[in-house]
């Protein structure tokens, strides 16, 4: 294994764990190996964690969020947030890309388990010809995102294709959520760590993120 296959699992691995253990658990793993348990702040300020992570003067509580596999809380800093220089932002940006990707394919993981065990009349709804179409549809979008984070590592994909690769994990977990149907609105179900999933972009990749950070990676 050369160097450079050994630097890129590591940010697979942050993938696999959001896949197999959960947001919680890989939120966790990125904090712990690359921030020494205190993530970075959004341009905003804003910070979401798990529980017991987050930054000891992250100041105002906003929300308090339960997914499967534990919790989360999104905080506002009243302090400045930290520069550029002080925060590892291209790593902890490939690191939440992939962690969101990863729960991306979890996501699909549970939709197919949820459609692969309902029918209609004599038929397996994930056998409907508008159903297959949309799984096929997601598929389709997280080859290409995978495709694109192959390999990579801190610095290779600049902010603007980072960012897109966000968008285009977001809409492909609304793509997800529709497949669900009512389940999606469930607290306790899987649309609840999509949306978490989506605070997390729109902290570190919304509108705001640009006047901070560009040109950072």
């Amino acid at each position: 294994m050369t160097g450079r296959t050994a630097a890129a699992d590591e940010w697979v691995r942050y993938r696999r764990t959001a896949r197999h253990d959960g947001l919680v658990a890989a939120l966790s793993l990125l904090c712990e190996t690359l921030c020494e348990g205190t993530p970075p702040r959004g341009p905003g300020g804003h910070v979401v964690a798990p529980a017991g992570i987050a930054d000891a003067d992250t100041g105002d509580v906003l929300t308090t969020l339960a997914v499967e596999d534990g919790t989360v809380i999104a905080s506002r800093s009243r302090a400045e947030p930290p520069s550029v220089s002080q925060t590892p932002w291209a790593a902890w940006a490939l690191g939440v890309t992939c962690l969101r990707f990863g729960v991306s394919e979890r996501l699909l993981d549970a939709v197919l388990a949820h459609l692969g065990g309902r029918t209609v009349g004599d038929a397996k709804l994930l056998h409907q010809q508008l159903v297959k179409g949309g799984v096929a549809e997601v598929v389709i979008e997280q080859l290409e995102i995978e495709t694109m984070l192959a390999g990579a590592t801190p610095g290779d994909l600049d902010d603007g294709v980072l960012v897109g690769l966000n968008a285009q994990i977001t809409e492909t977990d609304r793509m997800l959520l529709r497949l669900l149907g009512a389940v999606s609105f469930l607290a306790d179900g899987p649309g609840q760590v999509a949306r978490v999933s989506e605070l997390i972009a729109d902290v570190y990749f919304g509108p705001a993120r640009a006047g901070e950070h560009g040109g950072a990676a």
